[in-house]
């Protein structure tokens, strides 16, 4: 053999042995795990809570890592009373949004899941008539 293939297959081996899949750049993705009405102190709204309208209320969305490496900004979709919003992850966290609640029902939906949060809001009334 010639010098010219003895340095072609030299070149070739090296390339070839230092690709591997170590390189490889690891991600971390992130998915939804849960939505919910929360209150202001953080607790999770049931449907037997009072709702006070002087109150704040927000809308929480938990969500995991998929992997073991890099997270890369993720933006999670979800609808409110069928409005659309979003909120961008850049690490496995849980994030809130503050809202006002409707009179009436309000659903909460991850866009693509199955994941949703209702609750009711009814009004007491403002005025009390005495009837004799």
């Amino acid at each position: 053999m010639n010098i010219k293939t003895y340095i072609s297959v030299i070149v070739l081996f090296i390339l070839f042995s230092n690709c591997s899949n170590d390189d490889a750049v690891s991600i971390t993705t992130i998915e939804p795990t849960s939505i919910n009405f929360i209150k202001e102190d953080g607790s999770i709204l049931t449907l037997f809570d009072c709702i006070n309208p002087n109150e704040t209320y927000a809308v929480e969305i938990r969500v995991k890592g998929e992997g073991a490496g890099e997270v890369q900004n993720t933006v999670i979709e979800y609808t409110i009373n069928g409005l659309a919003y979003s909120m961008t992850f850049d690490r496995v966290e849980t994030q809130s949004n503050q809202i006002t609640l409707i009179e009436g029902e309000n659903v909460a939906q991850l866009v693509n899941t199955v994941f949703l949060a209702k609750i009711s809001y009814v009004k007491a009334p403002s005025e009390f008539e005495l009837v004799e």
